[in-house]
Parts: C-alpha cells; structure tokens; sequence
C-alpha cells in the first residue's frame, strides 16, 4: 500500500515541481534568445551606420577598405549608382551564392515598400534589420538604404552571416533540454526520497495501530476464556456455579475497566475530550491523592511518605479529576512494583511556571533500553508479572492527560534504585 502511495506521490511532486522547472527553463531560454538577436542586431546597426555615413558622404570606396570590413565582420556590401553595381568581387563567401542572397534580400527589401521609385518621393529610405535566409541553412542579417538624386539614384546593401548565432541557438536548445530532462530526474529521485521519509511517520502509525489492536484483541480473548469455560463448567457442575460465577463476575470487571481504558486512550486520539480546566491548590490535589492510598499502602505494609514543601505552593490550573487520575496511575504502577517494607515517596514542588508532582519508588527499576517505551500501549516491563489487572494502558492514558493540560509526564531513574516520574502542569496565570 505505502509503495503504491509512494509512486503516486512521487509521480504527483515530479510533475508538479518539473512542470514549474520547465516554465522556468523555456523563459529563460527565451529571455536569453531575445538578448542574443538584440546584441547581433545592435552590432549590425552600428557596423551598417559605420558604412552607410561613407556612402552618404564619400562619392568613393577603396576596395581594401571594403574588403577589410567584409572580412572581419563576415560582410556581403553590394553598392548600385544609376542601377549600376560597384564593381567589387567581394572579400566574404557565403555557403549560399552571393547573386541569390542579395536578390532576396532586396525582393524582402521590396516587400517592405524600400525601393528607389518610393526613395524619389523620401529620400533616403532606409529599413531596419531583417532577416534572409540562405540555400544551406546559413542565416543573415540585412540593412538596405536607397538614396534618391538629380542623376538618379545609389542603393546600399549590407549582409551578415548570422549562422553562427542559429548554430548557438541549436546548442543552447540542447543544453535547456539536458538540464529539463536531468532537473527532472533529479527531481524524481529526490522525490522519491522525501516522500519515503514523509511516510516513515505513516508506516509507524499503522503499524502501531496493528499491534494494538492485535494487543487489544489477545486482552479481550483472555477475560472471553474464562467466562465461556465457567459458563461451561457450571453445566457441568451445578454444585460449583457460586465460584464461576465469581469467577464471571471478576473477568467482567476486568473486561470492563479495559474497555473504559482503550475509551479513554480512543477519546485522546480523536481529541474529544472534555477537560474543565480551573485553578485550585496544588497541594490539596496531591492531600487527596495521599488521603485515599495511605490506607491501601499500609495495608500491603508498603511506608507512603508526602513531601511538602515549607512555603506556599502556586495554584496549578488543570481539571482536577484528570490529575488525580494520574496520580491514581502512577501510585497503582508504584504499588504494584513495590515490595512489602519498601517506600512510596509523593512529593511536590514549583520548577519556573510549572509545578511539579514527584511519585517515586524504590524498587528495581526499569533498563535504560526499555524507558523509550515504557509509555507505548500495551507495553509492560516486567513480562513476569502475572497480575490481570495491568494492561499496560495506565501510563499511556496518564501521559495522553497530561499533555492534553499542556503538561508533561516524565520518568527518571530513583537514586539508589527504582522508578521517579514527573507530572509537569502549568501555574495558574494570576499565580505568575
């Protein structure tokens, strides 16, 4: 599924992200062309004004002057007096016969209406840089100017070979391809590698989904066990009902606070659930906590011990229902890991804007490789345990109802050996 979904992603951000490349990449070719032809043309210009302010003003030209010119800047000038050509073989050879060029040149000369008939009525007639295309795919840049007089008339041509310009242009096109083509793969390949580490998260998710719900079934499936073999064995034994149906009573019960528990933990994932936040003492929260485990705790001849500190205690803000069972979590977790004549400390104190419930034990601990998930659903550290009823939920609902106070829930180790955790809650605002 998750590689199905990372082609189809892949695919989606390669086509989007290559679609802008190649806008980017057909602009700039343009923008580049564009410049290009406008440098050639301007160069043209200025050589053509070079040429044409002699002819306008000298009634001669040497022709090593004009061969000079069409040399180095790959030239073809044709000059006409009376409808008489120059009488100058030229020093430039086009790929295309020189006769063909000049022709086409002044039949596109003609088009644009720059004749000397047209000169007679506006003299000079002159027209801007345009195009002529050769036989063998040579290119050229062209100027005319025709000058009307008493005895007739002088015509000024002026050709330049421009394919060089069109052979950069061909090069230019395959180097944008290249670098579209090569952008895109590129593109694709670190698609590919983002979206796979987009969906690491995704691919956790799930498979943490499955394992809860293959945990919450195997949980379910035991409690189910028991009350069909009673239910069986009371068909069998009738003199024996009283005990299985305590026995269907208890693994209800347990079935039970299950159920209420992956409630709970399904609420928090929704983010429906209903905290009444409100100020109240700090200290008292954790009296009542105190209050009820006392009883419990000498009972199992386990020392709880309440550390209060001398001075007054900020008001925490917090749904006090939610703290308490927390801390009803975390004293359960302590109890049922600590031996008898051991020592349950509960403490609290203020740490910057936060206060801070403490609710430490002195048993064996938990292994530094195992604290990472100790929070995770499900998990429980001690696979020896054969109590039924820890599900390895408490510590994930606790940790789920203090964040959802903006809190934090933490665990450290307990000097000397054992297990510390710290509930963090905020100060209420006009205790700041």
């Amino acid at each position: 599924m998750f590689k199905k979904l990372q082609k189809k992603l892949t695919f989606l951000y390669t086509l989007t992200t290559g679609t802008i490349l190649t806008v980017i990449l057909i602009i700039c070719f343009f923008y580049m062309k564009t410049a290009v032809e406008a440098r050639y043309k301007a160069e043209f210009s200025d050589i053509f004004l070079t040429i044409s302010n002699r002819f306008q003003t000298e009634s001669f030209f040497t022709d090593s002057w004009l061969a000079q010119m069409e040399s180095d800047n790959h030239l073809l000038i044709h000059i006409e007096e009376n409808g008489k050509p120059l009488f100058f073989q030229g020093a430039f050879s086009p790929d295309t016969k020189r006769d063909v060029l000049l022709e086409n040149a002044r039949k596109k000369a003609a088009d644009m209406g720059i004749t000397l008939q047209a000169a007679t009525f506006s003299s000079p007639l002159q027209t801007s840089a345009f195009t002529v295309k050769g036989n063998a795919n040579d290119s050229y840049l062209c100027m005319y100017l025709v000058e009307a007089g008493i005895s007739g008339g002088k015509s000024l041509l002026v050709m330049q070979d421009v394919s060089s310009f069109s052979r950069q242009l061909l090069w230019q096109v395959c180097f944008f391809l290249f670098t579209g083509i090569a952008g895109i793969i590129l593109l694709y390949l670190a698609s590919w590698h983002t979206v796979g580490k987009t969906l690491i998260p995704l691919k956790e998710n799930q498979k943490k989904q499955a394992e809860f719900i293959a945990a919450a079934s195997h949980e379910l499936r035991s409690p189910l066990a028991v009350i069909q073999a009673s239910a069986s064995a009371v068909r069998a034994s009738p003199e024996n009902a009283d005990q299985m149906l305590s026995n269907i009573e208890k693994e209800c019960t347990r079935m039970g606070n299950l159920i209420k528990d992956l409630l709970v933990l399904a609420a928090s994932d929704s983010r429906k659930w209903q905290l009444t936040l409100e100020t109240y003492d700090s200290d008292t929260l954790l009296l009542d906590v105190y209050e009820t485990f006392e009883p419990v705790c000498r009972h199992k001849n386990i020392r709880l011990n309440l550390l209060l500190p001398d001075t007054e205690l900020p008001h925490v803000r917090c749904d006090k229902n939610r703290v308490i069972q927390i801390l009803t979590i975390l004293l359960d977790n302590a109890i049922a890991y600590t031996a008898p004549d051991e020592t349950i400390d509960l403490q609290i104190s203020s740490k910057k804007k936060k206060i801070c419930y403490l609710v430490a034990d002195h048993g064996k601990g938990i292994p530094d490789e195992e604290k990472d998930r100790i929070f995770d659903r499900f998990y429980q550290s001690d696979k020896s345990r054969k109590e039924k009823e820890h599900f390895g939920l408490g510590l994930s609902i606790a940790r789920e109802l203090a964040e959802l106070q903006k809190g934090s829930l933490t665990l450290t180790d307990t000097p000397g050996g054992g297990c510390t955790f710290l509930l963090l809650l905020p100060i209420a605002e006009d205790h700041l």
